[in-house]
């Protein structure tokens, strides 16, 4: 035991000593160069590998800077790219308005026969019995039931239910809708009704024509006028297609309907109510005014 203790204090001793003695060479190794040369060549490996790593840590460090620092800022252009996206939809949006309030101010100065109200589509429910819009006008504008609505491009429907603030818009397209057509074109001048297809959603059928009724394709039509809920000359649409089916007694055609129905967003509420006056009663001070028909109803004056 005493000489294995021995022992090991003597290695230690001689590590120490090898250590210091490396250590002294070292640093007069340009004094003594038969001894730094050896140990330059033996430690150029070890100062290789060190300044490696070292250079490879200061790499990787300022590659994960420059990573995290291009990150933020990608980070940064994506939030102000998508503000910028939202600022110029937010502007679209407006100048999309802007040119549909025009129109819509063009249009309502040259339908002063009329007293208009204009109103925003704020829900819609189309179905194959049922094409309806709702408005954010109602009885507390002066809205009643049975009005008409309209667009620059034509004819829509008519208030079909009224509420405080709002109001529901059943249209032309709509199955239960019955409305007086004429056609526009002075060599014919054909009266029918025009209903909502059920069998192909978004279009019109003009109906119940004789088989020698001057119906054409491109025929436009308008209202009639029967009823008192329309008033006359207001565009339905155009005629498309002339069936003639030998196994019915009458022929229908289909009609694309003038307004955009896809596209409806603001409206026209006709507020003035269609008026006759009799002949005996031309000099009467008030003309009587005609109760409006049912619309889903067939309307006077035609077959």
């Amino acid at each position: 035991m005493f000489f294995f203790g021995k022992r090991k204090i003597f290695l230690t001793i001689m590590i120490f000593a090898f250590m210091g003695l490396c250590g002294w060479f070292w640093r007069h190794r340009e004094s003594v160069p038969f001894v730094s040369q050896p140990l330059s060549i033996a430690a150029a490996p070890f100062e290789y590998g060190v300044s490696r790593a070292a250079w490879a840590g200061r790499t990787g460090i300022d590659i994960v800077d420059q990573i995290w620092s291009n990150w933020e800022e990608l980070d940064a252009l994506r939030r102000e790219n998508g503000a910028l996206r939202a600022e110029q939809t937010a502007y679209s949006e407006i100048l999309a308005e802007n040119i549909r309030l025009r129109a819509l101010a063009g249009f309502r100065q040259g339908y002063t026969q009329f007293s208009l109200l204009g109103a925003t589509v704020i829900a819609r429910e189309y179905g194959t019995w049922t094409n309806t819009v709702v408005i954010d006008r109602g009885s507390a504008s002066g809205l009643v039931k049975y009005m008409p609505v309209i667009v620059p491009e034509g004819l829509v429907g008519f208030v079909s239910e009224v509420y405080l603030d709002t109001a529901r818009v059943q249209l032309i397209t709509d199955p239960r809708t019955s409305v007086g057509a004429i056609v526009q074109r002075p060599a014919s001048r054909v009266v029918s009704l025009v209903q909502g297809s059920g069998s192909q959603p978004g279009t019109l059928s003009f109906v119940n024509l004789s088989r020698e009724a001057d119906v054409l394709k491109g025929d436009s039509l308008v209202t009639s006028g029967y009823g008192g809920v329309y008033p006359r000359g207001l565009l339905i649409g155009q005629v498309s297609e002339v069936t003639d089916d030998p196994s019915t007694p009458a022929r229908e055609a289909r009609v694309v309907p003038a307004a955009d129905f896809s596209r409806l967003e603001e409206v026209f509420v006709i507020m003035s109510q269609f008026e006759r006056t009799m002949p005996e009663d031309i000099d009467a001070t008030a003309p009587r005014k005609e109760p409006p028909m049912n619309p889903n109803e067939k309307q006077a004056g035609v077959p």
